[in-house]
């Protein structure tokens, strides 16, 4: 049960009922030989009967191309490159021509019909550099997306109660969402 005391809705294939415990809908999964991973899950049951409704607008051709918890990218990472030591590096050299391995530079030689004491190898250090993610990614996951059969208009939607709508994460979420994307939620 979350914060707001929504209950979470699981869906199974071929089940008469939907399970409101993770439990149970597993426990049914294995009775009746269902992967899992079919299994669908709504964090309420509001969300669930909004999917119904939005699932008879798509066989009715009203919505189409409904999808189900689509991400979107609202403040991607930040990293630092950090140094983390030097390491050696051997390069070959024979005539001007630069080689990574001494294999290499003697079959030029021998291509060339060069002696191989024409090979000269030199030691450089080379900085080796590691990403340092300063800050993560910001995702905000919408319930549902599809599109008016008749405009064509894309409709990002979220189920939200009246409690969830003011939560200080949901709104600033949201703004981004209109300020990155261009993209007004639908609150249902």
């Amino acid at each position: 049960m979350s914060k707001f005391y929504s209950e979470a809705v699981y869906i199974v294939p071929g089940a008469k009922r939907p399970f409101h415990n993770k439990k149970d809908a597993l426990y049914y999964c294995a009775d009746n030989h269902i992967d899992p991973k079919r299994m669908e899950k709504y964090d309420s049951n509001k969300e669930y009967r909004r999917f119904l409704e939005l699932r008879q607008s798509l066989e009715a051709g009203v919505i189409k191309h409904l999808r189900r918890q689509v991400a979107y990218e609202i403040i991607p990472e930040h990293f630092e490159m950090l140094h983390v030591r030097d390491k050696v590096v051997k390069t070959y050299w024979v005539s001007g021509a630069k080689f990574s391995t001494r294999k290499e530079a003697a079959a030029f030689c021998k291509s060339q019909g060069l002696k191989q004491s024409n090979i000269t190898s030199y030691d450089t250090l080379e900085p080796v550099m590691k990403k340092n993610i300063i800050e993560q990614r910001a995702i905000y996951t919408a319930d549902f997306v599809y599109e008016d059969a008749v405009t064509g208009q894309t409709i990002v939607e979220d189920v939200k109660s009246e409690y969830t709508r003011k939560e200080k994460d949901y709104i600033l979420r949201r703004k981004l969402m209109l300020h990155v994307h261009g993209i007004r939620i639908k609150e249902t």
